[in-house]
């Protein structure tokens, strides 16, 4: 269970009042809260559902690989995974856990199982191609880019397709492809500097 491993950490999820009993002899009456026996006492707060133990576990993994406390937090990951499978919200964390950590294959494998995920996101997309362009997996990233300029209901979002396939092609030092995708971002956002800017690049490593 999430509850044992949160324990073993030495976090305790119960409150209960600390009372001692009183040692002089009186008539025997109503109990006052000081001199209630501690297996009497009533808890300040319940005990946390399942769920709620998951939902802490998650805080708690995000804390721990803030601090880089990787050892816990993969402790803790492993337990969550167990409980939830298949939840998104996990294999974020995992990816936060490999890129603290820079291991940023790691960080493209768990990525990747975010977007298998219900509930993923284009940030998650995002974030999926950028660990796929940092480790050389340029058709999964273009993959993410092309499903993205089929599916966009935005000019926005048809920009930074471009300007990101653009940006794989000049990674592949495949310059005129590269070129073509930033001069159809500008197309369509003239005033777009990244895309401006990428072609300047071009021209310096490629003047042809």
């Amino acid at each position: 269970m999430i509850k044992s491993s949160i324990k073993h950490i030495g976090l305790g999820l119960t409150l209960v009042w600390l009372a001692g009993c009183s040692s002089s002899p009186s008539v025997p009456s109503k109990p006052k809260p000081s001199e209630i026996p501690i297996d009497q006492a009533e808890p300040l707060a319940s005990n946390l559902s399942e769920d709620d133990e998951y939902k802490f576990g998650l805080d708690l993994v995000a804390l721990e690989v803030r601090n880089k406390q990787f050892d816990r937090a993969d402790r803790l990951l492993n337990k969550l995974k167990k409980y939830k499978p298949d939840d998104v919200k996990v294999y974020r964390l995992y990816t936060d856990y490999y890129e603290a950590k820079q291991n940023l294959d790691m960080a493209y494998v768990s990525s990747q199982q975010v977007i298998k995920q219900s509930g993923k996101t284009k940030s998650d997309e995002q974030r999926f191609a950028k660990f796929a362009l940092m480790t050389d997996h340029y058709k999964e990233a273009e993959a993410i880019y092309h499903q993205w300029l089929e599916d966009a209901d935005s000019s926005t979002l048809e920009v930074v397709a471009l300007n990101n396939l653009g940006f794989s092609a000049l990674l592949q030092k495949q310059y005129k492809k590269a070129k073509d995708y930033f001069e159809q971002a500008i197309q369509k956002d003239p005033l777009n500097e990244k895309a401006r800017n990428n072609l300047k690049l071009i021209q310096r490593v490629d003047p042809s």
